[in-house]
């Protein structure tokens, strides 16, 4: 595996931990205030190693509004893990995630939508993801 595969596992475990200990959280304290704390303490982390690395601020008003759209969508992202997870478990919570994530990507991909490479879906991957995508059909309903 390269490194960026490497990473994307270790991004798939952290979010596992995430969406536990996010969980536990949102039933202690409730999903809004969760939330909120979650994304405060993401937003001081970020300030803390932009100011490390000296990152300057972009000029915003030359960027398109749609990418400001990732911002809106994590903090959905959490409160729908914190509220799913709760009630599902994680391993569903994750499940389910995976199966939709795995869904829009693959048609991003072989549509080329919002604008990116188009990657269509060779007939060699097909079978892959047939047989991930009944694994998670098989996690979902059992």
């Amino acid at each position: 595996m390269n490194k960026y595969k490497n990473l994307a596992v270790l991004n798939g475990i952290l979010l596992a931990i995430m969406i536990f200990l996010n969980g536990v959280l949102s039933e202690k304290i409730g999903l809004y205030i969760s939330t909120l704390i979650y994304h405060v303490l993401g937003l001081l982390l970020i300030l803390l190693v932009s100011i490390v690395r000296k990152n300057k601020l972009p000029k915003f008003n030359k960027i398109p509004a749609i990418l400001f759209l990732p911002g809106i969508l994590s903090v959905l992202v959490i409160f729908l893990n914190n509220l799913s997870s709760s009630k599902i478990g994680i391993t569903l919570t994750a499940g389910m995630g995976l199966f939709g994530q795995l869904v829009i990507s693959t048609l991003i991909d072989h549509f080329g939508l919002f604008g990116v490479q188009v990657n269509k879906m060779r007939k060699e991957k097909i079978l892959s993801f047939s047989l991930i995508i009944t694994g998670l059909i098989f996690i979902i309903l059992l």
